[in-house]
């Protein structure tokens, strides 16, 4: 029985089965992972709200949103809780009408968001967002794979 290596087993066929399972194991776990991972980093995804301008109709807000997506995997937002204000004053409604669309890893991509704006702030909107003195904030919603994830808009600092 001196002859029973480990590279010549007993049992050839217990270790080869032994073998496939550990790779059919790690070659699930490693995707998995690495989504899980993607999504618990979504705090460093960033979303600024870039340009902010009145629709034609003049009714909303129509923003663009830039997202760095620094994670190892694609980001796909497709709804919205925004917001714009003025000095503190919130002029809209909450907007949730965003172009549905996906950031690969590691990429940068814009995306345009619409936001209604009352009636009786209109005016107001208007003469802020061509002035450049509304901030627009709120949260993208999407995925991450198949989890859900919120993404913070913040406003473009010039630091």
């Amino acid at each position: 029985m001196a002859d029973r290596t480990l590279l010549r087993p007993r049992k050839p066929v217990t270790m080869g089965s032994f073998l496939v399972v550990a790779l059919v194991t790690a070659a699930l776990f490693v995707p998995t992972f690495s989504g899980h991972l993607a999504v618990m980093n979504t705090v460093s995804i960033d979303a600024t709200a870039t340009d902010v301008a009145m629709s034609e109709d003049g009714d909303q807000l129509v923003v663009q949103i830039r997202i760095h997506n620094p994670t190892r995997a694609a980001f796909t937002a497709s709804y919205g809780q925004l917001f714009g204000k003025v000095e503190g004053t919130q002029l809209t409604g909450t907007g949730n009408e965003v172009e549905e669309t996906t950031v690969p890893a590691g990429e940068t991509r814009t995306l345009t968001a619409r936001i209604s704006v009352p009636e009786e702030h209109r005016d107001r909107a208007a003469r802020a967002a061509k002035a450049g003195n509304i901030v627009v904030t709120g949260q993208l919603d999407g995925r991450i794979r198949d989890q859900r994830v919120e993404v913070e808009v913040t406003e473009e600092t010039d630091g």
